[in-house]
Order: structure tokens, then sequence, then C-alpha cells
């Protein structure tokens, strides 16, 4: 599994427009990150106005991500495009929102953790003895259930975003039951071991860039911001491809439990383009006309009818070369034309 989550990245159809527009996406959601805490401590009217427009880049790239799980989870090795965006941001958002209601209860943690420490900080008048240990006590039960929760989220969350690239539901992907059996199966466990070893060690792989732009530093300003500059990029397209490797494991580790007979299906919408198969079948050209047709002596009634026979070119059908009737027609009985005079009958008058 480990190979084929590290090919994944560079088995797209475009694999170098592909890794292009994530790394490009990426790098653009940090700086704007960055920019946004800037803007909010110096402007934070204008910050909090601008906040859908920095958060629009994350889910453009959560979205994709989700795409990528579903590709996992379908067991293909081919990364998909960057098609459909209006369909990745509506999935980033779902992606967001899963995260975000997952994270709840770290949030409380921090809140008690929090509120604690501050009153033991401010120490108003009468916070002594019992308050202060509650407090303290406070302290250790939101520490430590903000690190216990802060791995079992590490851990859950993957098979939360497995679950929605599956099925496109939401309340399926925050429905503890179905996310807790994904998470009990063993292969998902390997593959999220393989996400996490790839999340942790891969970026560790620019550090001897690092090192050699530190060290060109001494030597020249110049080398060492073009290495600063050549480490920044590699930098941010080895942590796009990373991302993509973790979450095809995931979804790859995720599959056996995601069967359609275990009642979670793959959503069409969610898996990325099938390849396009071209029929180039050449079509049956019409059957060869007889030898008696080709020459002439005989030829084939397009209708269905009797096949006419010829002689040298000559009309042989029924009826050819007799003279036609000369009988005259007899007038039918509703006629209009006059018939004989009857003498007898204008005598009696």
């Amino acid at each position: 599994m480990l190979n084929e989550a590290l090919r994944v990245p560079y088995r797209a159809v475009d694999a170098t427009g592909t890794l292009l527009v994530g790394a490009v996406l990426t790098g653009l959601t940090v700086v704007a990150a960055a920019g946004w805490f800037a803007l909010l401590a110096v402007e934070p009217t204008i910050g909090a106005a601008v906040t859908p427009i920095i958060f629009l880049l994350s889910l453009l790239v959560r979205g994709y991500l989700v795409r990528v799980v579903a590709a996992g989870i379908s067991e293909r090795s081919d990364a998909p495009s960057f098609v459909r965006w209006g369909s990745l941001l509506r999935t980033g958002a779902q992606s967001t929102l899963v995260s975000a209601i997952y994270a709840l209860p770290a949030s409380a943690c921090v809140g008690l953790a929090g509120g604690a420490g501050a009153a033991t900080i401010i120490d108003p008048p009468g916070f002594e003895g019992i308050p202060q240990v509650l407090a303290a006590v406070a302290i250790l039960i939101g520490g430590f259930g903000l690190l216990l929760y802060g791995l079992v989220y590490l851990y859950l969350r993957p098979a939360a975003r497995a679950v929605l690239a599956a099925t496109g539901s939401l309340l399926a992907a925050i429905n503890p039951r179905r996310v807790v059996s994904v998470s009990m199966a063993g292969s998902y466990l390997a593959g999220w071991l393989i996400a996490i070893g790839l999340l942790t060690v891969g970026p560790l792989l620019v550090t001897p860039l690092i090192v050699v732009s530190v060290l060109a530093g001494l030597y020249d300003i110049a080398l060492a911001a073009i290495g600063g500059l050549l480490t920044l990029l590699v930098t941010v397209v080895l942590l796009f491809s990373l991302r993509m490797s973790a979450a095809w494991a995931t979804g790859r580790g995720a599959a056996d439990a995601l069967r359609p007979d275990s009642g979670i299906g793959i959503v069409a919408d969610a898996l990325p383009d099938a390849p396009t198969v071209i029929d180039t079948e050449i079509p049956d050209r019409p059957t060869e006309a007889p030898p008696a047709v080709q020459v002439g002596r005989e030829v084939a009634a397009g209708t269905g009818g009797a096949v006419q026979h010829t002689d040298g070119g000559a009309d042989q059908s029924p009826g050819f070369g007799m003279p036609e009737s000369t009988t005259p027609t007899t007038a039918s009985a509703g006629d209009d034309e006059p018939g004989e005079f009857d003498w007898d009958a204008a005598e009696r008058e």
C-alpha cells in the first residue's frame, strides 16, 4: 500500500498540471492565512469581511483531497484531476464542517482549561482555598482531555472523511456508529499509520535543501535567496503530494469497511472521472453484389419483389411486348352518360 500511495500523485492523467495547481492552491492558502491573521490584528472589520475569500482556496484543496480518498476507496491508483470546481467547493465545505463537528469536544477541553487558567492568573478576591483547588483540577482535566481527544481526533477524522467520500452524505460522516465501525477495521489502521508516517517523516526530506541554503548564505546572500526560494517551492509541492498520498492511503485502508454489502456505497459524484473509452470499431461494409447482378443479367429488387432477368439489357419482365387491350370500358350504373330513348314510353304518354 505504501508504494502505491507514493505513486498516486504521479499517475494522474495530467500529473504535472495536477501537482502544479495543487501546489499553487496550497501555497496561496498559507500566504492568505498569514495575511488574514495580520489583517485581523490591524483591521478586524476588514479581516472579518474577507474571511470567505481567504478560506475559499482551502475549501478547494479539501474538496480535492476528498476525491483522492474516493479514488483510494474505489481502488484506483490514478489521482483525479482538478475538474468541476463547484463540486470541489461544496465537498470542501462539507469536509470542513465534519472536521469542526468532531473538534467540538476538544474545544470544550480548551475552554475548561483556559477558563480555569485565566481565573488562576487574574486571582479575583476570594479566590482561595477550594476554588484554587478546583481550578487546578479543571486545568488538569482539560489538559489531559485535550491530549487524549487530540489522538482520538487524529484517528477518527480520516475515517469520517472516508465515509463522506463514499456516501456524499454529511449525516453519514458525523454518525459515530459508522465512523467507529470503519475505524475498527485492521486495513484502516494500516492505511492510517502509512498516512501519519508520510505526513510526519516526509517533510524532513527538505532538510538537506535547508542546510545547503544556510551554508550558501555564508558565502553569498544571493545564493541563499535562490536556495531559500527553491526550498520553499520544493516544500510546497512535496507537502501537497504527501497529502495526496496520505488521503489515498486512508481511503484504500477504509475500502474493506465501505463495501456496498455493508450498507455504505460509493457515491458517483465523489469518484474521479473514469477514463473515456473511444470506440474505434470499423462499421461493417455492405456485402458485395452477386456476379450476375454485376454483369447486368439480374437485377435484385430493392423492395423485396421478384428478381427480373435481363438478356443483353432487354427488359424481360412479365407483360413486356404484349399488345394493349382495345376492349371499350363499360360505363357503370352510376355514370351520368345518357342511355337509349324509349319510343314506346313516349307514345303512351
